[in-house]
């Protein structure tokens, strides 16, 4: 495992983190299995979003047999169903996580995605006596959206939480270009896009057999590589991209299971394969004519 700086402050953390997720599956011991398999893999950076009494015990437990001081947790904070979250549900939300997982602070505290979760006007304010309450050491704000990008500016938040991975445009790597200026850590987010998942989406159609003779380059900057690069797995290649972006303080993945943390893990001592930078910013280029064409068509 590769670390690198959380801040200015002396902090690191490893390249890649695991975000701990909802899953109705998984038990206690399935959750405690997780988490130590991306100790053993020198994973030390995590964040728990998630309200499972299974997730959390299995949390508590893991970060039980590991030195607090050694560990870099964080909390994301988001609203409860269609009520606007306000001061008194975050603290006892905190209150109830802190409690749960056996912690006394947070290293990162993590307001969830303003543009799609409503929230009282005071709750910011909240989140910053959170912190001089020594519940947490730092916060952040994840999202993607105009709001977001707004609190981001501020100034109250330490940290942000966004998308990025081979498909991003320039909207999103100006984001994160943005943020390192305004010297606030980046954690990417989304770097295996769901689009990319689902082969009839994420590959463009190729041309007609008489279109490839007379053309030799037709359907060339597809994602196809992504299935066919020997050696390597489509999310093993989107993975060991986002890697590549040294603005990144880490990159969250979200396995569930001991085999994947542990498949996952090894990319941060991996290079991307030969030739897959150029097949990259081919596809993403011809993915951006394909919208193109559809807008004026």
């Amino acid at each position: 495992m590769r670390y690198r700086p959380f801040g200015a402050k002396g902090v690191t953390v490893s390249a890649i983190s695991l975000r701990l997720e909802d899953e109705p599956r998984l038990k206690t011991g399935d959750w405690r299995d997780v988490i130590f398999a991306a100790l053993e893999s020198g994973i030390n950076c995590f964040e728990i979003n998630g309200r499972s009494p299974a997730l959390l015990d299995g949390a508590a437990e893991a970060f039980a047999a590991v030195e607090r001081r050694l560990l870099f947790i964080g909390w994301r904070l988001g609203a409860n169903g269609e009520r606007a979250l306000n001061t008194e549900a975050a603290r006892l939300a905190l209150s109830q996580t802190l409690d749960r997982l056996r912690l006394d602070y947070l290293d990162l505290l993590t307001l969830d995605d303003p543009d799609a979760n409503p929230f009282d006007a005071s709750v910011v304010a909240q989140l910053e006596r959170f912190e001089g309450e020594g519940l947490t050491y730092r916060l952040g704000v994840r999202g993607s959206g105009p709001r977001f990008d707004a609190m981001a500016a501020t100034g109250a938040f330490a940290a942000i939480s966004t998308a990025f991975n081979l498909s991003s445009g320039w909207v999103e790597r100006n984001r994160v270009r943005s943020a390192v200026r305004a010297e606030l850590v980046v954690i990417g987010e989304d770097y295996w896009p769901q689009a990319l998942r689902e082969e009839k989406r994420a590959f463009l159609p190729k041309p007609s057999l008489w279109k490839r003779r007379t053309d030799p380059l037709a359907g060339a900057g597809g994602y196809e590589f992504l299935s066919e690069t020997p050696g390597w797995k489509a999310d093993e290649i989107c993975l060991a991209y986002a890697l590549t972006e040294p603005s990144l303080a880490t990159v969250q993945i979200a396995p569930h299971s001991r085999a994947e943390v542990e498949r996952l893990a090894q990319i941060a001592e991996r290079d991307l394969p030969t030739g897959a930078s150029a097949q990259i910013e081919m596809a993403r280029f011809s993915a951006q004519e394909a919208q193109k064409a559809a807008r004026r068509a």
